[in-house]
Order: C-alpha cells, then structure tokens, then sequence
C-alpha cells in the first residue's frame, strides 16, 4: 500500500546527485569539512567529495557525521554566509545524514529536525529542487520510515513536498490519500508514545522540537495559505491538517 503512495513521487536515493553536482563546488565542500572548527577537515573532504561523486553517504567514517550534524544548522564559523550558498550545504548535508540513518537507524536517536532544516532549503531552491527532495524521502520512507514518531514526521514532511508541487485536479484524489496516510501515521506514533489526549497534534509527539517554526511556518504557507488552489478534492484534507498544526492544536 505504502509503496503505491510512494509510486507518484518516483522514490529515489539519488534524485539530489545531480542536482547537488551542478550546484555545489570544491569550496562549499571544503566549508563543509571544517565545520568542526577544523577538526578532521582532511579526512572528511575526501569523504564528502565521494558522496559527491556517488550520491550516497554509505558510512560515517571519523569526524564526518559530526561535520554533517554541524551543517545542518547552518554557517559555524564567523563572516558572512550567502543564504543561498548555505542553502546548498544545508540541503547536502541533511541528505547525507537522511541516508546514514536508514544505514545505521541505532545511531540515530531523533531526525525530526533534520526532516525540518531538509525540506526548507529544497523549498527555498525551486521546484526541481524540491521534487527531487520528495523522491529522496519516498525512498527514505521505504528503505527505513524510522522509529517511533520520526515516522510521522517524515509522513508529513512528504506531505508538504507533495502539496506545495502538485496542483493539478487529478492529483487530488492522491493528496487526499496521502493526508489520510499522514494522520494514520501520527495516530500510529501518538499510541506508541502513549500521549495524552490533548497533546498537540504532531509536534507534542517529540522533545526536540527545537525547529517546530519551521513545521508551523511551513504548514500554513502550503496547506493554510497557498499561492494557488489545492485541487478541489485534497483542498479540505490538506487544510486539516495545516489547522492542526499550525495552530497549536491538540489531535482531535
């Protein structure tokens, strides 16, 4: 069933490959290799331009998943940052760290920030961006959903891609599925974690919940207020869920 769901969105590990190899350059790997203050920046530049070349983080060797965890949250070191130069590296390094944990899921203890810091630079960098994004956590989803409510946050995460990138009429019946499926997969996590009943729907599945702006920010820009009509049978699907969310609301 799930793989159906997935089907529209052509799962794939590699859909960012060539996009990051047109896009990123020897510096911002660089930049990326030193995120550490330095530490281990001659073992990890080799590393990244591998995943570079291949479109695969296969292992984190050394200091490597450190640098990536660094990236994620942006620029560590002084000066100024090109927003768009530090999307990139965002994007990049959430991508590598996606892949490593459907490698090593025990070593991965939460990524609902990572999902968080992935789709808002692949939503910021245009729509080839961000539909090669949805086809990399189609992929995620079916290799290694994750554990608990990392699962329910990666359903939404997929959601938004999905929404923000199909507006046609036909596309409807399919987002409504897939809003079904999120809310399925957020009830599924609420009974595992054996929350109480008025806990905010999502959000109060998880302690780190240090980038819940950006799920709320995200949630009312596609679901709430998007730039052009949701195809007429998803419309209400999608703007129960914006609701739920973005508005500090319990599950119903």
């Amino acid at each position: 069933m799930t793989e159906q769901l997935m089907a529209p969105l052509d799962p794939d590990e590699r859909a960012l490959s060539p996009i990051f190899q047109a896009n990123l350059d020897e510096w911002m790997l660089r930049e990326i290799a030193e995120a550490d203050y330095g530490e281990g920046a001659d073992e990890c530049y080799p590393l990244l331009q591998e995943i570079l070349r291949t479109g695969v983080c296969a292992s984190a060797e050394g200091q490597l998943r450190e640098v990536l965890d660094l990236t994620r949250w942006g620029p560590t070191c002084g000066g100024e940052r090109d927003a768009h130069v530090v999307a990139w590296m965002q994007l990049f390094a959430c991508a590598a760290l996606l892949q490593l944990a459907s490698r090593g899921p025990d070593t991965f203890c939460s990524e609902c920030e990572t999902l968080a810091l992935f789709i808002t630079p692949a939503l910021e960098l245009g729509e080839p961006v961000a539909r090669a994004a949805a086809s990399v956590l189609a992929w995620r989803f079916l290799s290694y959903p994750g554990a608990d409510e990392d699962r329910a946050f990666l359903a939404f995460a997929i959601l938004l891609l999905a929404a923000h990138l199909e507006r046609r009429a036909d596309r409807g019946p399919w987002l409504k599925q897939v809003a079904t499926w999120v809310e399925e997969e957020e009830s599924r996590a609420r009974s595992l974690r054996d929350r109480r009943p008025d806990a905010e729907w999502l959000l109060g599945l998880t302690l780190f919940n240090g980038h819940e702006g950006l799920w709320r920010f995200w949630a009312r820009r596609i679901l709430l207020e998007p730039i052009s009509p949701h195809p007429r049978e998803a419309d209400e699907a999608l703007r129960r869920l914006g609701e739920l969310i973005s508005e500090r609301r319990p599950a119903a």
